[in-house]
């Protein structure tokens, strides 16, 4: 048997040039997804009417990074904020802010919130999850996502989250 090959070449001139991929695909340097698990506790601001939690920060974020984060009602179960919830309080919820590398976690409603018990304000599981700007097209529409979907998606499991004591 015979080997034969087959080159093929075409004629006329060259294409406009591609799109340069993103840095880092081979696995180099790829931008990471990172997700923490903190605890916090919030603090009631008469004033305000408002509970919040510490500002937590997080080193290496760059402006256009994703935040999401995650309140834990159920041990193991993760509700994206922000959250509402209804009770003998009232409504209130669970909201965020950030900034380039600061989360705050507020509760908020139109009632009196002075008397939220411990239950709602101490002691509060929550998971942060940060994705790389450069990563932000292959990820619109995290914010609807549930959190298992979101660590499946970003190829996270739960070995991949880094608690964190700020105590």
């Amino acid at each position: 048997f015979g080997i034969a090959a087959l080159v093929l070449s075409c004629e006329g001139p060259q294409g406009p040039p591609g799109f340069d991929g993103l840095d880092g695909l081979d696995g180099l340097d790829a931008p990471i997804p990172q997700v923490f698990e903190e605890v916090v506790t919030f603090v009631y601001e008469a004033e305000n009417n408002i509970w919040r939690s510490e500002v937590l920060t997080y080193e290496g974020t760059v402006n256009g990074d994703i935040f999401q984060v995650f309140i834990s009602f159920d041990p193991g179960f993760f509700t994206p904020l922000p959250a509402s919830v209804f009770d003998e309080f009232g409504e209130f919820q669970y909201v965020f802010d950030h900034d380039v590398n600061t989360v705050e976690l507020q509760i908020i409603g139109d009632s009196d919130l002075s008397g939220l018990d411990a239950a709602s304000t101490n002691n509060i599981p929550i998971r942060v999850a940060i994705i790389p700007a450069e990563l932000r097209s292959e990820f619109v529409g995290l914010e609807t996502m549930d959190f298992q979907t979101m660590m499946s998606n970003l190829n996270l499991d739960n070995s991949d989250i880094q608690s964190i004591s700020r105590q």
